[in-house]
């Protein structure tokens, strides 16, 4: 049976590398990854997703990171980024909130990111 609601868990939660753990929602054509990152986590690759758009908001914490330039950016609690197919993001670092010292990243994956699914 397909599933239509989910239910925020923190124990849903799979850490995929040392300090970042994701939770991940996927539909026919859309994917909703929440991260949990520690502080300290990172560097992220540098890279593009030839196949997929992507958004990311942040919802606690700080992101501080690269995309389409050699300038960063520090993204802040209710910031939202958009990397189109094939544009260059990440070298990323994470900046915890002050409750759970990490960083939580809602990103938005369109077509779904083979590569993430479970």
């Amino acid at each position: 049976m397909t599933e239509h609601v989910w239910r925020f868990d923190d124990g849903a939660f799979k850490e995929v590398k040392p300090g970042f753990k994701r939770r991940i929602y996927t539909g026919d054509d859309l994917m909703l990854t929440l991260w949990r990152i520690r502080e300290g986590s990172g560097p992220t690759p540098y890279d593009c997703h030839p196949d997929n758009e992507q958004f990311g908001m942040i919802l606690k914490g700080q992101l501080d990171f690269r995309i389409g330039s050699d300038e960063r950016r520090l993204l802040k609690p209710g910031d939202v980024y958009w990397a189109p197919k094939s544009y260059l993001h990440g070298d990323s670092r994470f900046i915890g909130d002050a409750e759970h010292g990490e960083t939580w990243i809602l990103d938005i994956f369109t077509p779904p990111r083979e590569d993430y699914r479970e």
